[in-house]
């Protein structure tokens, strides 16, 4: 019976992290098309990612529950174990989220987030929605499931499996663009160190929420090349609209004789 549940558990994760790949793969080959298509229906990203996160999470949580050799504490469900560090690279986590809040005060970030932006008020309820799935799912997966299989399962020390899911995890945002790697790179990191210095998904799943909760719902859209398209195309009827300018003097000078 434990082998059949071993077979089980085994594909469901092997279902949501080939998923991932894959993801993660057309994110590289098909970036600009992807973050044009989120600008153009951003509803339907939010909508889509909280439905996907969801999907993933439950099987990832039936993985843990069915296969023998995992628990849920092997992947971070459990109270923070942790020293000063963790709380020393939540620190770190705020000085950055408050230097990016203050810079996107002063001009435009990246196209990339800006396209991610909501502009209406059911995009940012459903871009509310997404900052929750996105803490907790990604958290879950690329913190907490990923390095358990590599632990637990693949017998690799825990850096390693913690420096694979780190790579993963950036290598999943690349449509984005390289400008946006840099942070989230960064992000991931600190991510990493908070969850491998207290063991417990608590803290990132937090301090994750939070950052795509500020990013999403109080960083104001402003103009850049992917919006180009919405605020240059009344230009276009320019012409049509001076037309009654240009005639009005011919029929002035055609009333004069009379």
């Amino acid at each position: 019976m434990a082998d059949i549940d071993g077979i089980i558990g085994s594909l469901l994760i092997a279902v949501v992290f080939g998923f991932l790949l894959v993801s993660t793969v057309l994110g590289v080959i098909r970036g600009p098309q992807l973050l044009a298509a989120v600008a153009r229906d951003r509803a339907r990203f939010f909508r889509n990612s909280i439905l996907t996160m969801i999907g993933l999470v439950v099987n990832g949580l039936l993985a843990v529950a069915i296969h023998p050799d995992l628990t849920f504490g092997d992947v971070g469900w459990r109270a923070p174990e942790g020293n000063w560090q963790d709380y020393l690279y939540t620190g770190y986590f705020l000085v950055l989220l408050l230097v990016v809040y203050l810079r996107s005060r002063k001009g435009p970030l990246s196209p990339s987030v800006t396209a991610l932006l909501p502009r209406t008020g059911r995009e940012r309820w459903l871009a509310g929605g997404t900052a929750v799935a996105f803490g907790i799912g990604e958290e879950f997966l690329y913190r907490g499931l990923l390095p358990a299989v590599g632990t637990e399962l693949l017998g690799l020390p825990l850096w390693v499996a913690a420096v694979v899911a780190w790579v993963l995890f950036v290598a999943g945002h690349a449509y984005q663009g390289r400008r946006a790697l840099i942070t989230i790179g960064v992000l991931g990191l600190l991510f990493t160190m908070i969850y491998v210095s207290s063991m417990s998904l608590v803290l990132p799943m937090l301090v994750h929420t939070l950052w795509d909760a500020v990013v999403f719902l109080l960083i104001k859209p402003r103009p850049t090349v992917v919006d180009a398209p919405v605020v240059q195309a009344p230009v276009a009827e320019t012409p049509v609209v001076e037309t009654p300018v240009v005639e009005a003097p011919l029929r002035l000078r055609a009333a004069a004789p009379d």
